[in-house]
């Protein structure tokens, strides 16, 4: 009888301890979902700003009120502009929607092909982007400049305006996007070695 005693004590610890195991476990994943919880929800916030940005340059144009001439010069300038930045824009609502698809609840294979899928898709387009914003920029400066000014002052700018995104294109792709994406792979790759103990 005692024996029997012992062994039903010692299995009800037994399930306690599993109990306060598998606890201890489910805490400690919430623990570290939170981290890419709050880096997705910055990455969102982002996304979300990029889709507002038509109504933000709208209001921008607004404020400085600006006068164009409406030469042909004007009109290719902003059919070459307008293109792209609707092409822009279209990219930046799918990503926004790919964004706001990502779901900690689910399983965390699922979140990692998500979050692949998102990260593919963001070094897609900004490749795309930075190979056709030149022709975004020449049709800024055709809707603004009526004649072109070829002097050492113009030439500086023009020089400048290319370093800046001969620099904006090294740091993009060397350390903001692989940066983003890497942070949340490690945060998200801890929360599966949890989950297989």
């Amino acid at each position: 009888m005692e024996l029997d005693e012992l062994q039903n004590i010692w299995l009800q610890y037994d399930r306690k301890i599993t109990d306060n195991t598998q606890l201890n476990k489910e805490i400690l994943k919430r623990m570290l979902l939170s981290k890419p919880e709050k880096r997705l929800n910055w990455i969102k916030i982002k996304a979300g700003f990029n889709v507002l940005s038509p109504i933000i340059l709208i209001l921008l144009i607004k404020v400085m009120d600006m006068k164009f001439s409406l030469t042909s010069g004007f009109y290719i300038g902003l059919s070459l502009f307008l293109t792209l930045f609707i092409i822009n824009y279209i990219w930046n609502i799918r990503y926004f929607l790919l964004v706001r698809k990502i779901d900690f609840s689910g399983a965390i294979l699922s979140i990692k092909k998500q979050i692949a899928e998102l990260e593919k898709y963001k070094i897609k387009t900004t490749k795309i982007r930075y190979l056709i914003m030149p022709f975004a920029i020449i049709g800024i400066f055709f809707m603004l400049i009526q004649k072109p000014i070829f002097n050492t002052e113009s030439i500086v700018m023009f020089v400048l305006i290319i370093l800046v995104y001969i620099t904006s294109i090294y740091y993009t792709f060397k350390y903001s996007i692989a940066e983003q994406f890497r942070k949340l792979n490690k945060e998200i790759f801890e929360i599966e070695e949890l989950e297989k103990k």
